[in-house]
């Protein structure tokens, strides 16, 4: 992702991090890991091809002292609400490009599944791709939601976002 979009997507996340609830950067927040951005695209998956997701961060820390919010939207391909949920991070863990972000759902509108998903623990990899088109992962792509994921543990990122992006720090 070029540097004049990495520096867009950040003004448009700050501006978003009133309506996500994230906190402002601390001093200690600065000093750790950082996973800041918004990014999507169609997903691939069968019986959800083209349908639009989205992921925003808002994610300071480490392993031991994160916080944070995270934000996942996903439409059907005429534009109606299939999954729309977001929480507090609970973990921020990075290598170089890669991030690892877990963190609890506090607020669900779900119509496309029956199922209640406040209070599940769910994990997000991020790649930033440096000029290129950034990827992300997400637990429930593999494992469903039958179980909560493991603090500060996700799948490799699988999907290649084509609009957006993130700054991993």
């Amino acid at each position: 992702m070029k540097l004049k979009a990495k520096i867009a997507a950040v003004a448009v996340l700050a501006v978003a991090a009133g309506t996500l609830g994230a906190t402002q950067a601390t001093a200690t927040q600065a000093a750790g890991s950082a996973v800041i951005g918004s990014a999507g695209g169609p997903l691939t998956f069968p019986g959800y091809e083209g349908d639009p997701v989205r992921f925003d961060f808002a994610a300071f820390g480490d392993p031991g002292k994160s916080s944070g919010r995270f934000h996942v939207n996903h439409l059907t391909k005429d534009g109606k609400p299939f999954a729309d949920f977001d929480g507090k991070v609970d973990c921020v863990s990075r290598d170089g490009d890669l991030a690892i972000l877990t963190g609890v759902i506090e607020r669900a509108d779900i119509p496309g599944l029956p199922v209640n998903l406040v209070g599940r623990r769910v994990g997000f990899s991020v790649r930033d791709v440096p000029g290129g088109h950034d990827r992300i992962g997400w637990s429930w792509a593999v494992g469903g939601f039958d179980q909560d994921v493991l603090r500060c543990t996700a799948p490799i990122p699988f999907f290649a976002t084509s609009t957006g992006g993130y700054l991993v720090r």
